[in-house]
């Protein structure tokens, strides 16, 4: 839906009989043309329907969303479809992004991100499934940050499917100056959840090639990836409280993210295990990365395979990094996370 959503009705509350009088009034002045100084409407003396007393009790008014911002402050450019028809996704942003840490998008339906005309810097949405009525203690994508939370058992390790931009202003060429330029990728840097497709508005960005990563699963992770010194270890993610399988590490991730008693996640991505997997710089440049192991690695080939396009390990810039003109509008639609809901008390 395109609208924007109702929160829940307050309990009802009594109003005063004083104030609702003063109610009553205004709608008669309002809707009627009735005289409150002399306390008449068509000639009629209305006093005594001011002045009785009322039992009932009204309902405060609804509690609507922020309003949408005018067009000259804000434009929806980024637009997330919830493509899976059978779970709810919550989407999760970085505090850098205006309104609610936690939308939820019901099967089928959309929600647009507003960004400020003048440009806004370094934002990341990430999906988050199998929640809490609040978007919270989700099994999928409860991995921390800002102005979210983590599950009882801690932080899931920050592997998630995600668009990352800095968007650029309005009104300025991006072909003369970058700041009026898009800079969006789709890394799976870190790993993935979920799989998506992205869409982009051709009339402001032609050159822009779309995404298809839809025909990834977790269920392609690799289980037995050769990491060197690390030896061969299995790229799924586990929920160490369910059992499920949420996600896919990345070969850097695996070795980097200690989340959820992930034992080979116990190195620091400059050390000797790891680097040549995350290819931090310095020490390791980006010719170093490209031409080394985490080249030849079955996750990366899985992304070029099944996620072409899109970033699949630090130095993948020629293949992850896209760059439009600001103003365009990108529409990001979620596939469904892998098997059934996960028994909880509350999952929405």
């Amino acid at each position: 839906m395109l609208g924007c959503p109702v929160r829940a009705m307050a309990e009802p509350r009594s109003l005063p009989s004083a104030l609702l009088s003063l109610v009553l009034a205004g709608l008669a002045v309002t809707l009627f043309g009735c005289n409150t100084t002399n306390l008449t409407c068509n000639g009629t003396n209305i006093s005594g329907l001011l002045s009785a007393p009322v039992p009932l009790s009204l309902p405060m008014p609804l509690q609507l969303e922020a309003p949408t911002p005018p067009p000259g402050i804000a434009q929806p450019r980024l637009i997330v479809v919830n493509g899976c028809p059978s779970t709810v996704i919550w989407m999760a942003s970085s505090e850098t992004v205006p309104g609610d840490r936690n939308v939820r998008i019901l099967p089928g339906e959309r929600h647009m991100y507003f960004i400020p005309n003048a440009g806004l810097s370094s934002t990341r949405f990430w999906p988050k499934a199998w929640c809490n009525e609040l978007g919270e203690k989700c099994t999928l994508g409860s991995s921390g940050g800002p102005g979210q939370d983590c599950p009882e058992h801690g932080c899931a390790p920050p592997v998630d499917s995600k668009f990352e931009a800095s968007f650029g202003a309005e009104g300025v060429d991006c072909a003369r100056d970058n700041r009026g330029c898009d800079w969006w990728d789709t890394s799976a840097v870190d790993g993935y959840t979920l799989p998506y497709k992205l869409v982009v508005n051709k009339t402001t960005c032609p050159r822009a090639k779309d995404l298809d990563c839809m025909g990834l699963s977790t269920n392609m992770c690799p289980v037995a990836e050769n990491l060197g010194q690390a030896g061969w270890q299995n790229l799924k993610v586990t929920d160490p409280h369910t059992g499920k399988v949420v996600g896919c590490y990345s070969p850097c991730g695996k070795l980097a993210f200690s989340n959820w008693g992930n034992v080979a996640g116990r190195n620091a991505p400059q050390s000797e295990i790891a680097k040549p997997y995350c290819c931090p710089t310095p020490p390791v440049s980006s010719e170093e990365c490209r031409t080394g192991p985490v080249i030849h690695t079955e996750f990366v080939n899985l992304i070029h395979q099944k996620c072409s396009n899109v970033y699949a390990y630090a130095y993948d810039d020629a293949v992850g990094l896209q760059v439009c003109q600001a103003g365009t509008t990108y529409e990001w639609t979620l596939g469904c996370p892998e098997g059934p809901a996960p028994p909880a008390s509350v999952v929405v």
